[in-house]
């Protein structure tokens, strides 16, 4: 065993005792992939983007736990809040859960919260948004990232487009680019209100297929899967088996993975095998569903 199959990071912790190396595992990584890295380089123009009075957005859609708050989250990681000047805090990328109802005022509310400033809950949207658009100027905000943008699944058409109307409001008027994150859903009710869509250029991660991104992916996580030995997981014999059990979501395969690892260091095999897969502690999406409605 030389750990040439790991990071150098990861072999360190080959001979740990299995509870350490199972934290390891449990930690949130980021794994770098193609259209990952095209997004993250979108959100790099986006932040860069000289100040205009028609600034782009991005709307990035994907299928639950495929990657996109995890990718935000790397993005945010890489351009964190700092002290600028006395006690004035830089925030260029400004990232919060959305409100699950299309309602401004809502929104409005959480902004401040996060920023700790004082309002009246109870406030009509327009007093509380004259405090959002003080406080967002003041911490030098460039993006407004929005998570579980999925407003667009409650709600009246009507209540939708005055939402998305307000979120052009705030990139006109401070002059910011605004990112949405969230489900095929979240673009369809962006197409539909024509003001809004030719603001935000739609990108998508898609679900995998088993294709050289895929096992390339696969080769990624086996760098950081602290077993003994190789699995070869993106090999042609072993790379369609993690795929149709994740049924291609990236969050499904990193769980699906970590409870093969768990089960390889419990049986002693020390790398990931078809066996091993199969009988590894993990159930899929449609797998939980159905025991779900059956239970």
């Amino acid at each position: 065993m030389n750990g040439e199959h790991v990071s150098p990071k990861t072999r360190e912790l080959l001979d740990r005792p299995m509870e350490e190396r199972v934290a390891y595992l449990q930690k949130e990584s980021c794994i770098p992939y193609s259209q990952a890295n095209r997004i993250l380089q979108q959100l790099e123009d986006l932040l860069n983007h000289p100040k205009c009075d028609r600034m782009p957005n991005l709307a990035i859609s994907a299928q639950t736990n495929n990657g996109k708050t995890r990718l935000m989250k790397h993005f945010l990681s890489l351009h964190h809040a700092s002290e600028a000047s006395g006690a004035i805090i830089a925030a260029p990328v400004f990232y919060l859960q959305c409100p699950g109802f299309p309602d401004e005022g809502r929104l409005y509310s959480a902004i401040l919260l996060k920023l700790c400033k004082k309002f009246r809950p109870s406030a009509p949207p327009q007093e509380k948004l004259v405090l959002v658009l003080d406080a967002l100027s003041k911490i030098e905000i460039r993006i407004l990232a929005l998570d579980e943008a999925n407003f667009t699944e409650v709600g009246t058409a009507a209540k939708q487009k005055r939402f998305l109307n307000a979120l052009r409001y705030l990139a006109n008027e401070l002059r910011i680019s605004i990112v949405c994150l969230g489900t095929e859903e979240m673009l369809r009710v962006i197409r539909s209100v024509p003001s809004v869509e030719n603001r935000f250029l739609p990108t998508v991660l898609p679900r995998w297929q088993t294709d050289n991104e895929f096992r390339n992916l696969l080769a990624s996580f086996e760098k950081i899967i602290p077993l003994k030995y190789p699995s070869d997981l993106q090999s042609n014999t072993l790379a369609a088996k993690p795929l149709t059990r994740s049924e291609g979501t990236i969050g499904e395969l990193k769980m699906l993975l970590a409870a093969a690892a768990m089960n390889a260091m419990r049986k002693g095999t020390e790398r990931i095998t078809e066996e091993i897969i199969d009988g590894c502690n993990y159930l899929g999406p449609s797998a939980r569903r159905q025991r779900s409605v059956s239970g």
